[in-house]
């Protein structure tokens, strides 16, 4: 898709039918495609994750290598029927960006002993590595 290569400030961004992420705002941890841009700042974005098709800022979306083949403006029927028809869910659960969020979360949940086991298991493991350097230290 052609249609939306643009350059802006000296960057060749190719937007259209582009998977986003949505990091920041009310559809945090919700995934969308790029189907239009409405300046240099907002995006057209639409999704079955329940955002519905709504404009989101540039800098609230983190962008993936997935790409669709959609048109310019398309309806939601559209949208949808390609990323079931490209597997576009598989792909991005086995992207680093959704893994991460999904990390942050897990760890955001903790309870506080939960955090107590996880620095003790740590301080544990660091102490293993460290007398083993200094053995490693010493023989050489």
């Amino acid at each position: 898709a052609t249609w939306f290569s643009r350059r802006s400030s000296g960057i060749n961004a190719e937007y259209g039918g582009r998977v986003c992420f949505i990091r920041l705002g009310d559809d945090i941890g919700k995934s969308g495609v790029i189907v239009d841009l409405v300046d240099q700042k907002h995006l057209l974005v639409d999704g079955p994750d329940g955002i519905g098709r709504k404009v989101v800022r540039l800098n609230q979306v983190a962008l993936t290598d997935i790409k669709i083949n959609i048109p310019r403006g398309c309806k939601t029927k559209t949208v949808r029927t390609a990323m079931a028809k490209e597997g576009v869910e598989a792909k991005l659960a086995a992207t680093s960006l959704v893994k991460k969020f999904a990390a942050k979360n897990a760890k955001a949940q903790l309870g506080d002993f939960a955090r107590f086991k996880n620095r003790v298991a740590k301080t544990a493991s660091n102490r293993k590595i460290r007398s083993t350097v200094r053995k490693l230290k010493k023989s050489s």
